[in-house]
């Protein structure tokens, strides 16, 4: 019988794990790249999450991300375009699915009003401290009921 550490326990725990094509994203890698890109941009989120697009006839697959912003950057363009280079420099499996948007398509950051998220975790009787928006998810369960 194998037995777990706290430690292997906590790191397996912080994986939480979108796969969309096979390429495993972690929290830690979402939370560099948001932090880059608002570092570029001077934007401040609030709150976000992050789910896949699957693929579908000819559709690539995606990353798609609800951010909330304290402080929306001037260009949402621009602050998905470092988000996802920031991506691909933390992440090779990311990067190689990216690469010339053959497998991967960019990913779709929709920005959305204040108290969303707030007003999902009421809805749900989520408030207070032990509760926490999702970070990522391997469906697309809490995006379509955020949106």
């Amino acid at each position: 019988r194998r037995r777990h550490t706290r430690a292997s326990l906590v790191s397996w725990a912080r994986r939480c794990v979108q796969e969309t094509v096979g390429e495993e994203l972690i929290v830690d890698n979402a939370e560099k790249g948001l932090s880059i890109a608002c570092e570029k941009c001077k934007a401040i989120i609030s709150e976000y999450t992050g789910g896949p697009v699957f693929f579908k006839g000819n559709n690539k697959g995606a990353h798609e991300w609800l951010i909330e912003f304290e402080k929306a950057p001037d260009d949402i363009s621009f602050f998905t375009n470092i988000f996802d280079n920031a991506l691909k420099s933390v992440n090779s499996d990311y990067e190689a699915k990216r690469y010339h948007d053959l497998i991967l398509g960019e990913p779709i950051i929709r920005v959305m009003p204040k108290n969303t998220f707030y007003t999902w975790l009421k809805s749900k009787g989520k408030l207070g401290g032990q509760y926490k928006v999702p970070r990522l998810s391997n469906d697309r369960k809490y995006l379509d009921e955020i949106m």
